[in-house]
């Protein structure tokens, strides 16, 4: 007789099961944040996410504070959870430090010497600039993307920092999928990922960071023009108004 299969181990963020868990209901609070379906100073009810996401509050309550770890929400006395604005010192703090971190990779890849992991990185950056041209969509787009961030990871050999970067971008993913559903946004974001490319295979740490810190510069503009009204229309539908 054929032996009964085991059932399937859940894997975090991976399964619709893993949802249940604080890390899961993290991320997809993360990327309703996201895109915009919290708006900045929303209230998050701890109740109201455990009947969405069909779990008791205590992983609500853990997931909450995953969040503010990463500067997506603020938790404030007598008061509860809240989505963050950029106003809010943590907010813009969070962001500060990936952007530092992610720079040092940047700039510990060019440092490097020649390898094959670091070949391998400068040539996925070199490449992509077509694939983003190319790419049918977003999320196909954000795959290159990670790959060149694996490739990054490899070829930096900076094992703690990798770590910290990690703890700290939460929910990161989410976000990168959304912005690059933009073909311009694509463009933008592969011209820096091959900027970086150039400076490590030149050996030019600080090119190499700065094209780093430009991509988190353009993806934080993004998040603010999402956040906030677009002015620059006003005066166009003025215009019309008059005619």
């Amino acid at each position: 007789m054929p032996k009964p299969q085991s059932k399937p181990k859940l894997v975090a963020l991976r399964t619709p099961d893993a949802r249940v868990s604080a890390l899961g209901i993290a991320r997809a609070t993360a990327r309703d944040i996201e895109r915009g379906v919290y708006l900045p100073g929303a209230r998050l009810r701890e109740q109201e996410l455990a009947d969405r996401f069909k779990c008791s509050r205590a992983p609500v309550r853990e997931a909450l504070r995953l969040l503010e770890s990463q500067g997506s929400i603020v938790i404030e006395p007598m008061k509860g959870a809240r989505v963050a604005t950029p106003d809010d010192a943590n907010f813009y703090e969070v962001f500060l430090i990936r952007r530092a971190l992610a720079g040092l990779m940047a700039q510990q890849v060019a440092n490097a010497p020649k390898s094959k992991n670091k070949s391998h990185f400068i040539v996925l950056t070199a490449e992509l600039p077509k694939r983003a041209e190319a790419a049918v969509d977003g999320h196909e787009f954000a795959g290159d993307v990670r790959q060149v961030i694996r490739a990054l990871i490899d070829a930096a050999q900076t094992p703690r920092t990798v770590q910290l970067v990690r703890s700290l971008t939460f929910g990161h993913e989410a976000f990168q999928d959304d912005i690059v559903d933009s073909k311009k946004n694509r463009l933008a974001q592969a011209q820096y990922w091959s900027q970086m490319g150039l400076a490590a295979a030149s050996g030019k740490p600080e090119a190499a960071r700065a094209a780093m810190e430009a991509i988190f510069d353009y993806s934080r503009a993004y998040i603010e023009n999402r956040r906030t009204p677009n002015l620059a229309k006003a005066p166009s539908k003025a215009k019309k108004a008059r005619k």
